[in-house]
């Protein structure tokens, strides 16, 4: 059995200092220089906008009415409203677009009317991611419900974010 001087392994400990060292200094450390204490550093924060406040309240959006064929298109704000008259009632889809930074959950009132009918559909389109559309759609009315897209008068009742 050969018996290891001890030499050979302070060499080692006294090689791996030497790199650590090196590291250390290479890295800009060094035992004379003193870390500053950030808590006595003043940090300046720019003040935050603020809006200027009015007595007059905030417009509301005006309604956007277009056609698409057989379709009335209805669009305000960030919700759009299409209309169709078809075979088994009025398909009545609606679409909104998350435009804000963060997901919200969007519910929707559209009532669809024409010549003493009306009909009102609620949707709840569930959370939507910022940037993203959700859609929903829903049939009212039968079939034997006879309207010309010039007839329907199409409102979007409310908008509810939560």
């Amino acid at each position: 059995m050969q018996l290891t001087s001890t030499r050979g392994g302070l060499r080692r400990i006294a090689y791996g200092a030497a790199v650590a060292a090196a590291i250390i200094g290479a890295a800009g450390c060094t035992a004379g220089q003193t870390v500053p204490d950030r808590a006595t550093e003043s940090v300046t924060i720019p003040p935050s906008p603020t809006a200027e406040r009015t007595d007059e309240p905030t417009p509301e959006p005006t309604p956007v009415i277009s056609y698409l064929g057989k379709t009335k298109i209805v669009t305000l704000g960030n919700v759009e409203a299409r209309v169709t008259p078809g075979e088994y009632g009025i398909n009545v889809a609606c679409n909104v677009s998350n435009d804000t930074g963060r997901a919200l959950r969007y519910k929707t009132q559209i009532t669809v009317s024409s010549e003493g009918v009306s009909y009102s559909a609620e949707f709840d389109l569930g959370s939507i991611e910022p940037g993203a559309v959700g859609q929903q759609s829903k049939a009212v009315g039968s079939n034997a419900t006879e309207v010309r897209k010039e007839d329907l008068k199409v409102y979007i009742d409310s908008v509810v974010t939560y």
